[in-house]
């Protein structure tokens, strides 16, 4: 589990990282047209008004991105809690462990107690065609 979490932390900071990112650019490459607007004065006092109004709007914009970005990193740190008390109840093995069935435990329904499924008792016999 804990490689889930690292790996949804470094996507959830890469997110966040990058709209940060693009939301510098956005207003960066505005802004020069928007400084030579403003020297015009018949259109300066409106240009002005528009220039706030864009950079509001894409800071808006990427507030929502992060905003959503986080809540799904909630909602992924709330999934993974779940699944790791679903295995902790259930006893299942945690990452990486294999569980082999024990000496005389059928390893899957219907399979004959020390065989596995597909495994036949003798190399001369055919496998079954059915399960």
């Amino acid at each position: 589990m804990e490689r889930w979490r690292g790996l949804k932390d470094l996507v959830q900071d890469a997110v966040d990282n990058g709209s940060r990112a693009v939301e510098r650019l956005q207003k960066h490459a505005a802004k020069l047209p928007f400084d030579l607007l403003e020297q015009i004065p018949p259109i300066s006092a409106p240009v002005r008004g528009v220039r706030l109004v864009h950079d509001t709007m894409v800071s808006g914009v990427h507030v929502a991105i992060r905003l959503v970005n986080r809540v799904a990193g909630y909602t992924i740190d709330g999934v993974l809690f779940v699944v790791e008390q679903h295995k902790a109840a259930a006893g299942t093995p945690g990452e990486g462990e294999a569980k082999a069935p024990a000496e005389g435990e059928a390893s899957a329904p219907g399979a004959p107690a020390g065989r596995r499924e597909g495994q036949n008792a003798s190399a001369h016999e055919p496998m079954s065609s059915t399960k």
